[in-house]
């Protein structure tokens, strides 16, 4: 299991980095509604290719890492659901332009005392461990405890959520054990 204790204070020093390709789907946004918007100048269209214009530059924003979205570094995350009594926190780590987590914050709106949003492009100690459980194809990722879990869509938390809270589950002292990657866990012959 990836230690997902404290992180030490210089790593969360160093500058976040957002990989190139989390730049490709908005300039893909972009250059899609320029040219959309061109052919419906061509066609004598203008109305449409404002509207098209309007919409690609706002789906160029939303898909790219200039959105910030809910963010709590994932020490002070980590810390939070150390200290909930009673309580518990799902941490989720998610990413900007990340189709999964648009959709998991378009559903979860409103603010909740049970989850804590963690920008990975904005903190190196997340990038590091979503790097433990299996890079950016997991996000969003889900933890909660020593469990931890890819999820796609609300329902989907909820039922993560839930087994975890249940006396016995994984990551629970009286359960069989962690979810998640292990550093004993190799290739097996």
């Amino acid at each position: 299991m990836p230690d997902t204790g404290p992180v030490p204070a210089d790593a969360s020093a160093a500058p976040a980095r957002v990989p190139a390709r989390a730049w490709l789907r908005p300039a893909l946004m972009l250059v899609g509604g320029a040219l959309a918007a061109l052919l419906f100048v061509q066609v004598d269209q203008q109305l449409a290719a404002i509207a098209i214009g309007v919409f690609s530059l706002f789906m160029a924003y939303w898909t790219s890492p200039l959105r910030s979205g809910p963010h709590t570094p994932l020490a002070e995350a980590q810390a939070r659901a150390r200290a909930a009594e009673g309580k518990h926190v799902t941490i989720v780590l998610w990413a900007p332009g990340d189709p999964g987590s648009a959709r998991l914050q378009a559903a979860l709106r409103s603010p909740r005392e049970d989850l804590a949003w963690v920008n990975v492009f904005k903190d190196p100690a997340a990038q590091e461990l979503l790097a433990r459980y299996g890079g950016e194809r997991m996000l969003p990722l889900a933890l909660q405890g020593e469990d931890a879990a890819h999820i796609d869509n609300a329902s989907e938390l909820f039922a993560f959520q839930d087994e975890a809270r249940r006396p016995g589950s994984p990551g629970d002292p009286a359960g069989p054990g962690p979810t998640g990657p292990s550093a004993d866990d190799g290739p097996r012959p």
